[in-house]
């Protein structure tokens, strides 16, 4: 090899690799692509939408809870307490009934109820009415002595006058012998 190619290779190898040491920039980082503006309207848009999740979810809360309620007042409503033939003795079941009417009730201070007795249609209206003025007035005790105020309950008759179900089979009877619970 003579002088010449050695000095070529030389300024070569220098060119390739000392040059690009000495021309060296700053190293600037890679753009993150946001202004500052920009990442605030994120930051914001990100806090209105954790805001609108938390605000649905709270009014899905509420609405379970009204929900809820309105099953629990159908229940008390719908669910009636039943009678033996010719009876106003509260039987088990009935108590049971009325202790959870009771527990409503206190949870539920300023709900008024009106206690309805109801007969079958055997036995003459006069017999029917006292009847059921009784079987009212026991369901109503009742819940007195679990500590309803006894200002908060009304107790009336209808006798045999509203069956709940018409027939004279004895499940028809049985089903009209109750006692009815109204919120005033």
């Amino acid at each position: 090899m003579n002088k010449r190619m050695v000095w070529i290779l030389a300024a070569a190898l220098l060119v390739a690799f000392v040059l690009p040491l000495g021309c060296g920039k700053d190293v600037v980082p890679a753009p993150s692509g946001l202004t500052e503006a920009e990442k605030a309207k994120l930051a914001a848009e990100k806090e209105r939408r954790l805001k609108e999740q938390r605000l649905r979810e709270a009014r899905l809360k509420e609405q379970q809870a009204r929900d809820a309620e309105a099953k629990l007042r159908d229940i008390f409503v719908n669910q009636d307490i039943h009678f033996e033939y010719d009876r106003y003795d509260l039987t088990p079941e009935a108590k049971q009934i009325l202790n959870e009417k009771a527990a409503y009730m206190q949870e539920h201070p300023q709900l008024d109820v009106i206690v309805e007795g109801h007969c079958d249609e055997r036995g003459s209206n006069a017999y029917n009415m006292a009847l059921g003025e009784k079987r009212a007035k026991a369901a109503a005790a009742y819940l007195e002595a679990m500590g309803i105020a006894p200002d908060r309950l009304e107790t009336v008759s209808y006798g045999e006058e509203r069956p709940l179900v018409m027939g004279q089979t004895e499940e028809d009877y049985a089903a009209n012998r109750r006692a009815h619970f109204v919120i005033k």
